[in-house]
C-alpha cells in the first residue's frame, strides 16, 4: 500500500473523512476531480492525492455555499503504539489545565513505523454547497453528456485555523519542536492557534506539513454515476466518449467509506 493510501485510510478509519493529500493543497467547493491512485477492485476510492477536472463555475452552473455557523472542530490523532510524544527535553512546560501563559519547552515525536502519522488541526471550519439535488437538475440542463468514469464533485471543504501533519516515510524517524510547547492532556497536544512552534531537529525522514494557517484537511465528496456533463470546448481528452441517448440524467451519488475499508 502507497504511503498516501495509508494516510487517507487511516483518516478515514479513525475520523470518519476524506482526507486531503497533501494537506493544504488548494481545492474549493465546486470541484470536480479524481483520484488517479485510489484504484481498487470494483470502484475507485476518493483516497490519495487528487487531480481537478473541472469545477461548476466553468461549467457556467450556479451554486449556493454557505459557512458553518456552528463552533469551529479540532481534530488530534496520533497513530497508537508507533508514535510518542516525549516532552521531558528541558524548558518552562505548562502543567496546568487552567489558561495560564504559554510554555516555552521542546518536545519530541519518535515514530517507529514507516506511514504513522501525527495529525493536528484546530479549530476547522466547514463550507458546503447548499441544495445539492437542485443542482444536479441545472447540470443536466447545461452540458453534453460524456463518459468520465470516477470522478467526484467536491461539496465541502474543510479548513484548520492551525494544523500540522506528519507522516513518516521511514521506519525510524524523530521530530524534535520548540517554542509554545504545553502539557500533554489526554494524549493530546495542549496547544492553541496562537502557539508559535518551529521544527529544531528530525533525524529520518517524513513528510511534514509544517505548523501552518489555514490548511485544507478534509472534503466531502459526491460521486458522478457513469457519466456526467460538460460544455464544449473544455477538454481534449480521448477517453472521453459523447453519448448520443437525451433521455440519460446525470446523477450524484453519496460516497461511505466503510466500503473501502474492508
Amino acid at each position: 500500500m502507497s504511503l498516501q493510501i495509508q494516510y487517507s485510510k487511516t483518516i478515514a478509519k479513525e475520523l470518519g473523512k476524506v482526507a486531503v493529500y497533501l494537506p493544504g493543497e488548494k481545492i474549493q467547493v465546486g470541484d470536480i476531480v479524481q483520484f488517479p491512485h485510489g484504484k481498487g477492485i470494483f470502484k475507485i476510492a476518493p483516497f490519495g492525492s487528487f487531480k481537478k477536472i473541472t469545477d461548476l463555475k466553468s461549467l457556467d452552473i450556479t451554486c449556493d455555499i454557505t459557512s458553518d455557523s456552528e463552533s469551529a472542530d479540532s481534530y488530534q490523532f496520533t497513530s497508537k503504539n508507533v508514535v510518542e510524544i516525549d516532552t521531558n527535553l528541558g524548558g518552562t512546560i505548562d502543567t496546568t489545565l487552567k489558561k495560564t501563559p504559554k510554555g516555552s519547552g521542546k518536545l519530541q515525536l519518535s515514530f517507529s513505523k514507516k506511514g504513522s502519522i501525527f495529525f493536528h488541526a484546530l479549530e476547522c471550519t466547514k463550507q458546503s454547497l447548499n441544495n445539492i439535488h437542485n443542482l444536479e437538475s441545472e447540470i443536466n440542463d447545461n452540458g453534453k453528456q460524456l463518459v468520465w468514469d470516477d470522478t467526484y464533485l467536491v461539496t465541502a471543504v474543510t479548513v484548520a485555523k492551525k494544523a500540522m501533519v506528519v507522516q513518516s516515510t521511514s521506519k525510524d524517524f524523530q521530530l524534535e519542536l520548540g517554542g509554545d510547547i504545553k502539557n500533554i492532556k489526554s494524549g493530546a497536544l495542549g496547544l492553541d492557534v496562537a502557539a508559535n512552534i518551529n521544527i529544531t531537529k528530525k533525524k529520518g525522514s517524513a513528510f511534514i506539513k509544517e505548523w501552518s494557517d489555514d490548511v485544507t484537511v478534509f472534503v466531502d465528496v459526491m460521486r458522478f454515476k457513469k457519466k456526467f456533463f460538460q460544455k464544449d470546448g473544455l477538454f481534449d481528452n480521448d477517453s472521453l466518449l459523447l453519448d448520443n441517448d437525451d433521455s440519460y440524467k446525470l446523477k450524484l451519488e453519496s460516497v461511505d467509506l466503510k466500503q473501502y475499508l474492508k
